[in-house]
């Protein structure tokens, strides 16, 4: 299934690893605006159902006073035994959380798999309320990303309510904005045990080198008169700069230090027009210099996949091997969740 994107609008850790020794995207939290607090959950179920051994809620809860943000939940009976492992899955925009349940169908066979399966719609999508090239325009893209990075904080408020996930054992899958999404969640929050991202790898010297920035912020008006005025980029990656408050500060190859010591899993189809091929190199040659620097090996916890041929997509090889990927870092081997 080809990933709908704009992307503007868009352990069980390695051993007995700590977790990241820095302060959790102090930093961060003031550039995307996310306040530090949060609001009572008031979680709600409205749809439960069970297919064989799985079982499929609707549910929500709060995040900005008021604001209830609508998720899907998929996992299989053993969580009625033992708390399961996390994954928290984004997909890219405009694309909505049911997209992963029956479109991509990732979420009923990951639960098969033994995970506790989550995915919400991120503000101005879905069931959300909103116009999301209005809030852009009015807010900017980082304030408008920050408001989607506090809804998965409450997310993960919410997993480690329910008695059936192990909160010591979460993972994020992105896809696209969702894979941006991934590392920085990941970055601002030490509960993230494990990144796959996916084709979200938004490495600003690349993206403007090499056009994408025109697949990236299409409709874009700023991305329009550069257009028409024949400019590109390091004028165009200037322009947003000015324009966007920000922007430059939330790349993705500022994100590495904070990812430290998380395993991180790049994926990227090398005929991808939203995310050259170069921007993902950049990041995965940045991790691998960063990870050994901190004391943990790069060729075991940084990993690189390249679909040959493939555009901005999730196809099913990829997604074996992000499967494959929180299997061997999050489910514990003294419970093996299921015998293949």
């Amino acid at each position: 299934m080809i990933i709908r994107t704009a992307l503007f609008c868009i352990l069980l850790l390695f051993g007995c690893a700590e977790r990241p020794s820095q302060p959790a995207g102090e930093d961060l939290h003031t550039l995307f605006s996310i306040p530090h607090y949060r609001n009572p959950l008031e979680p709600k179920t409205h749809e439960k159902w069970r297919e064989r051994d799985r079982i499929i809620e609707k549910v929500s809860f709060q995040g900005r006073f008021g604001d209830r943000i609508p998720a899907l939940v998929v996992y299989s009976e053993l969580a009625y035994a033992q708390a399961l492992p996390v994954v928290l899955c984004m997909p890219g925009t405009p694309n909505v959380k049911e997209d992963l349940l029956n479109g991509l169908n990732i979420m009923r066979p990951w639960a098969d798999r033994g995970f506790f399966v989550i995915s919400i719609d991120r503000p101005y999508h879905g069931q959300r309320e909103g116009d999301l090239e209005q809030n852009l325009l009015e807010k900017g893209m980082v304030r408008v990303w920050g408001e989607s990075l506090y809804d998965l904080m409450a997310a993960l408020d919410y997993v480690e309510s329910r008695k059936e996930a192990d909160g010591n054992r979460i993972g994020m899958l992105g896809l696209s904005m969702g894979g941006m999404e991934a590392l920085w969640l990941a970055a601002l929050d030490r509960r993230i045990g494990a990144v796959v991202s996916v084709a979200g790898h938004l490495t600003w010297q690349e993206v403007f080198r090499s056009g994408a920035w025109m697949q990236i912020f299409r409709g874009y008006a700023l991305r329009n008169k550069l257009v028409q005025q024949g400019l590109g980029g390091e004028e165009a990656r200037r322009a947003f700069f000015r324009e966007q408050p920000g922007l430059e500060a939330v790349g993705a190859l500022s994100m590495v230090e904070r990812l430290v010591p998380r395993p991180l899993l790049l994926m990227v189809g090398d005929q991808d027009p939203f995310m050259p091929l170069a921007a993902t190199e950049e990041l995965y040659r940045k991790a691998k210099a960063v990870y050994p620097s901190r004391g943990y090996p790069a060729e075991e916890m940084v990993g690189l996949y390249i679909s040959e041929g493939e555009g901005h997509s999730f196809n099913k090889p990829m997604q074996r091997a992000a499967l494959d990927w929180f299997i061997r870092w999050l489910v514990d081997p003294a419970k093996p969740l299921r015998a293949d």
